[in-house]
């Protein structure tokens, strides 16, 4: 079944689970985002949703990567893997930019010790 994101439709579930997510992103607790993104991806039988999970759960585990693990290798490999998913997918789901976030995550730079990404506010379910 593949149903488009063009309008950035989500079902009620899915829905909750991208705002609970987001939340933990933003919070910095990318860990926990990604497990929540990642029950969704596995739930999921839509490939473009499942695509845009798999990239938002890609760029959790990026961060996590870089700045719990210490492993810039493994987190720059998910960063692009996660942006070429978003990338390749609608341009806003659920309220979410989603091109904003991809611009977002490029311009971070943990070197700098620059601010982290945010997904910042969603549409309420």
């Amino acid at each position: 079944m593949t149903r488009a994101l063009d309008d950035g439709a989500l079902d009620g579930a899915a829905r909750a689970d991208l705002i609970r997510g987001a939340r933990l992103f933003d919070a910095g607790q990318h860990f926990e985002a990604h497990e929540v993104w990642e029950d969704r991806w596995r739930a999921s039988t839509d490939e473009v949703e499942r695509r845009f999970f798999q990239g938002l759960i890609q760029l959790a585990a990026a961060l996590h990567k870089q700045r719990v693990m210490g492993d810039p290798v493994s987190a720059a490999r998910l960063l692009a893997r996660g942006l070429a998913k978003l990338d390749a997918g609608p341009a806003r789901v659920h309220g979410l930019d989603v091109r904003a976030l991809c611009a977002r995550m490029r311009a971070w730079d943990p070197d700098a010790k620059s601010a982290l990404p945010a997904i910042g506010p969603l549409d309420a379910p």
